[in-house]
């Protein structure tokens, strides 16, 4: 059996914060300007920006934060797929909730919200299922490179 490497925690962790700021930004010009500038209702524009935000997050975290893309891409982006779906909802529902009953501003919700799921949600999610070697190990083709 082939041992796989993880990297180490507090560089994942240093380097996926500094991605989700970035995509954080995208996800939050989507959402201002969609409701500011278009119109739209703030739930539908959190959801819309959390999907712009995400698209460059896969990338940059499988080849910069997690340094895993010599894993098969297919079923790695399927894994982010559920992953972020299931945080775009927590966004939505969270950014709605917030601004309805505790009466937050929208943007001041989705910054409280995206600190939250980033923090119990999106980091964990893509360090241990994601991204995580021991998912690509599973394919017997796949050779982990050392780290």
């Amino acid at each position: 059996m082939v041992a796989v490497p993880t990297p180490p925690i507090r560089g994942t962790f240093s380097r996926n914060t500094l991605t989700s700021i970035f995509t954080t930004a995208l996800d939050f010009v989507t959402l201002t300007g969609l409701v500011e500038l278009a119109g739209v209702d703030y739930v539908l524009a959190t959801w819309i920006g959390t999907i712009v935000g995400s698209l460059s997050n896969f990338s940059i975290n499988r080849w910069w934060t997690f340094q895993a893309s010599w894993q098969p891409r297919s079923w790695q982006f399927f894994r982010f797929v559920l992953v972020q779906a299931a945080a775009s909802g927590l966004h939505t529902a969270g950014v709605w909730l917030f601004t309805r009953f505790l009466g937050l501003p929208y943007p001041a919700s989705k910054l409280v919200v995206a600190a939250l799921v980033y923090l119990v949600w999106n980091y964990p999610m893509n360090r241990w299922v994601v991204f995580s070697p021991r998912f690509a190990a599973l394919d017997r083709r796949v050779q982990p490179p050392a780290l």
